[in-house]
């Protein structure tokens, strides 16, 4: 069970406009007032200039009202879809989702003629704001059949579940950038989505950039946008507008800030986009910010910070996660080595299988940026996916090195035939930014 991320509703009064979703590309006057809001100048927004590219945002929410106001143009009505029975994506009965894509819309096209985002309504939620982990997997896995490069889920609940964190696996194999509210308990507990691997959460700060008192805590927080009394589009058609505060307008707007770099820069990964909305943090690089990450997005550093390297093929958190990709090491190789970058909770580990002869050697030496510090750890064959208890590294890790420094080796000579992981992981609660690493192993 989940409950969106947001206090209730207040209202703000204005006149009436509706408009056509379906109606051509053009100004839509009442973006002029969602873009002179004073959120955005905490987040050094600029305007668009007619972008050329136009990614698509899913909003998992209660729907979009059609015809709210500034969302014309903006709109893939003709694909959205409810996981919601009786429900329709283009009736948002709560008004959630309509303020969420609001400020999607704000974030990512401004006033252009051009909008610079096309959002997909993906109903998951009724009107209550309550939602399974069946409907929100469902709901993520339409996004990425649709061509989704961002999937926005505005919610929070107390219960881990294995396939809602499979279908953010699956998501980012495909692509697609998984950003989710942080939660709004106040506390370290931990609220999901935001606390799922692969899922880049955000926590919600007030105009002076301090956290909100009710903004969920803890080190799988990324980064940290606006979230207090944010003016955004109304399901009241006569309304226009409303006010509310929380997480959850603080994951949309970093939704929005995704879909302007991906529209300069269609191309890149979600590890890539990940890496540079956090590099654009306004904490220093080696805090540990349990309510901000690495502090409020600025997009205009975000937008000129040059592209990061790539990173290897994810996700890979675990041996059979890792055996679904190109081993390190296959049978007949002797040598191997990979790039990757790793993040403290969201990509804490990355696994790489490494085929091996009983009585070969195998010698791994792994060298980590910053002031960051790596283990390295070998898993038998047949190992299944990682589990916190005692006994599992008693029946399945074979080596281990945990020694402290910004380089960490181990030798291991293999007693059975098989495909071993090698796992590299990021030691100790430090990240901030996504300290990258470079494995070198042979066998002999």
């Amino acid at each position: 069970m989940f409950i969106h991320a947001t206090p209730p509703v207040a209202q703000l009064a204005a006149p009436a406009h509706v408009s056509s979703v379906r109606a051509p590309m053009q100004v839509d006057p009442d973006t002029a007032t969602l873009t002179a809001q004073p959120y955005l100048r905490l987040i050094r927004w600029v305007g668009v200039n007619s972008p050329i590219n136009v990614p698509k945002v899913a909003v998992l929410d209660t729907g979009i009202q059609q015809g709210a106001a500034g969302l014309q143009g903006r709109i893939d009505s003709g694909w959205a879809t409810s996981f919601v029975s009786g429900g329709n994506a283009l009736v948002d009965p709560e008004g959630h989702g309509t303020h969420v894509a609001g400020i999607v819309a704000a974030v990512a096209s401004g006033t252009s003629t051009r909008p610079g985002v096309s959002i997909l309504p993906v109903q998951i939620a009724d009107a209550q704001g309550s939602t399974s982990a069946q409907a929100v997997a469902s709901g993520i896995r339409y996004a990425v059949s649709r061509g989704a490069k961002v999937i926005n889920l505005s919610l929070q609940g107390a219960g881990y579940s294995k396939v809602e964190q499979s279908a953010i696996d699956d998501a980012t194999r495909a692509g697609a950038l998984v950003i989710a509210a942080s939660g709004n308990t106040g506390t370290d507990a931990k609220e999901y989505p935001g606390a799922y691997r692969h899922v880049l959460a955000v926590g919600a700060v007030d105009p002076s950039g301090k956290p909100l008192p009710g903004s969920t805590r803890g080190l799988q927080v990324a980064v940290a946008a606006p979230g207090q009394d944010i003016v955004s589009s109304s399901r009241d058609l006569n309304a226009r507008f409303e006010t509310r505060s929380g997480t959850s307008m603080a994951a949309a707007v970093v939704s929005g800030v995704a879909a302007r770099i991906l529209a300069a820069r269609p191309t890149l990964s979600p590890a890539q986009v990940t890496d540079l909305i956090m590099s654009s943090g306004s904490n220093p690089a080696s805090a540990v910010d349990r309510a901000r990450g690495t502090g409020v997005v600025n997009l205009v550093k975000a937008l000129r910070t040059r592209t990061p390297l790539p990173d290897g093929p994810e996700p890979d958190d675990d041996p059979p996660n890792a055996r679904l990709l190109p081993a390190l090491i296959a049978k007949g190789q002797t040598q191997g080595e990979r790039y990757g970058r790793l993040r403290t909770w969201a990509d804490l580990r990355d696994d790489a299988v490494v085929r091996l002869e009983a009585g070969q050697v195998l010698r791994a030496e792994a060298t980590v940026s910053g002031k960051a510090d790596v283990d390295l750890y070998v898993w038998r064959p047949g190992a299944p996916a990682i589990k916190s208890d005692t006994t599992f590294p008693r029946k399945w890790l074979a080596m281990g090195a945990v020694n402290r420094g910004s380089v960490e080796s181990l030798t291991y000579r293999a007693s059975q035939p098989g495909d071993y992981v090698l796992e590299v992981r990021l030691a100790g609660a430090q990240r901030i930014i996504r300290p990258s690493y470079h494995l070198q192993v042979t066998v002999s």
